[in-house]
């Protein structure tokens, strides 16, 4: 653990400089990027409202009850807030469709704007306010994953199912309007909560990661708003968050992005899987759109990726949908069998057991490269004829279009939510959502989606 005594006040560094972005108006571009957000939500929780991992979770919100504060999307039951976020965000995250952010390596939206759209709902609040407490989440969990630059997955840890709690008790403060001590205190309550292991992939635990991160920060800031105390500088604290989960860590680099947005560097999944396996995805495709590749032609492939990538996708023989996203193998040659692997019903059993599609895993195997970091992914190609190809990706380069990337979401939003709601209730639901900051309250957004 660092011994920089300057290390002492990364919290309360954190809860400066992301107060200090909401001080003022948000740039206008935050507040596109704000909209993507909570449009590539919607799409992705409507997706996965039927999911086992959500009935079987709502199950156990009907069985407990609770003050019906708060929707639950699409069934349209009334719960307490804490448990209509458990439902709500593993729901946005059960498709394993859901964005990731390099700067926190994990996934911020699910729980944060389950959080967010929750207590927003139950307080009668705007949609400006909602898309200021997504903001403040995002902000607030990039900066905890910043400090742990990377090295929560070597050690076990899940960073959404540990550095999310952050992210959803800072969305919760903020619509709870809690002052900077107290924040501090839900901070270190969210910390101390904290938990998800690497090894949950390809399991229900590992969408239930942000369920519980939802419910444990939005607890955490409601404790606090109480009067409960947590230790105020939980996360750098010796024995604290940090030191327990990476060990070794530096405040370099938090000075330096005290006016940084970190929104802005969300990725939005194309595929729906793993956002470890997209580079390699992307690689596949490339084959065959420029060089023509097909499965008959290849000898093998040799997928290079980043090290920690093994311990999270490296499923070798995928005997399920929801094991095949997390496998590397898997989705690249389903993406050279041509399955449409940004499809939900492409991970469907049946398919990613199918005898062509294990003939072609055989001959794929995965190096780590320890000189690779996280979306990078290198694919060499020996053909059959003696021919080699080589080519390589980054799947979590940075975007700049943001009028093509609301295009795809728009897209990706339309594919997702019409077989649910149709076609009528789909577009006015996506105008809504684009037009949020404008709402006065967001709980038209849960009566369009109610079934």
């Amino acid at each position: 653990m660092s011994r920089d005594p300057a290390s002492e006040a990364a919290t309360a560094a954190i809860i400066a400089q992301t107060g200090a972005l909401l001080a003022e108006k948000l740039p206008a571009d935050v507040v596109e990027w704000g909209r993507h957000c909570l449009l590539d939500w919607f799409g992705i929780a409507l997706a996965g409202v039927k999911d086992p991992l959500t009935l079987a979770l709502l199950d156990e919100a009907r069985a407990e009850g609770g003050n019906p504060a708060s929707s639950v999307l699409w069934h349209g039951d009334r719960t307490s807030s804490s448990l209509a976020v458990l439902v709500n965000a593993s729901a946005a995250d059960a498709l394993d469709f859901s964005d990731a952010n390099p700067g926190m390596h994990g996934h911020t939206t699910p729980a944060i704007v389950a959080v967010a759209l929750a207590l927003t709902e139950a307080r009668g609040l705007s949609g400006d306010a909602l898309l200021r407490a997504i903001v403040s989440g995002i902000e607030t969990a990039c900066r905890v994953g910043l400090l742990a630059h990377g090295r929560l997955h070597p050690n076990g840890f899940h960073p959404t199912g540990t550095l999310v709690p952050f992210g959803a008790a800072a969305a919760a403060a903020e619509l709870l309007e809690l002052a900077p001590h107290h924040r501090a205190h839900a901070l270190g309550l969210a910390a101390t909560q904290g938990a998800g292991l690497v090894a949950s992939a390809g399991t229900m635990a590992k969408p239930f990661h942000s369920g519980k991160a939802a419910m444990s920060g939005l607890l955490a800031a409601s404790l606090a708003q109480r009067g409960v105390t947590g230790r105020a500088d939980a996360i750098e604290a010796p024995l604290g968050f940090l030191s327990a989960h990476v060990k070794e860590w530096d405040r370099n680099g938090l000075a330096a992005c005290a006016d940084r947005f970190f929104i802005r560097d969300t990725k939005f999944k194309a595929h729906a899987a793993c956002a470890l396996t997209h580079g390699s995805i992307e690689n596949m495709l490339v084959l065959k759109a420029k060089h023509g590749v097909v499965p008959d032609d290849i000898a093998h492939i040799d997928l290079r990726v980043p090290r920690s990538s093994l311990g999270v996708c490296n499923i070798d023989e995928p005997t399920t949908g929801l094991e095949a996203k997390f496998s590397l193998r898997a989705t690249a040659a389903m993406a050279l069998l041509g399955d449409e692997t940004g499809a939900i019903a492409a991970y469907d059993t049946d398919r990613v057991t199918r005898p062509a599609l294990k003939n072609l895993s055989a001959r794929i195997g995965v190096t780590p490269r320890d000189d690779l970091d996280g979306g990078e992914a290198i694919a060499i190609v020996d053909l059959n004829g003696g021919r080699r190809i080589t080519e390589s990706c980054d799947a979590y380069r940075p975007e700049s279009d943001l009028v093509a990337q609301r295009e795809r979401l728009v897209r990706k939003f339309n594919a997702l939510v019409e077989p649910l709601l149709g076609a009528a209730r789909t577009a006015r639901l996506q105008q809504e959502i684009l037009s949020i900051e404008t709402r006065s309250s967001v709980r038209e957004l849960f009566a369009l989606t109610a079934k």
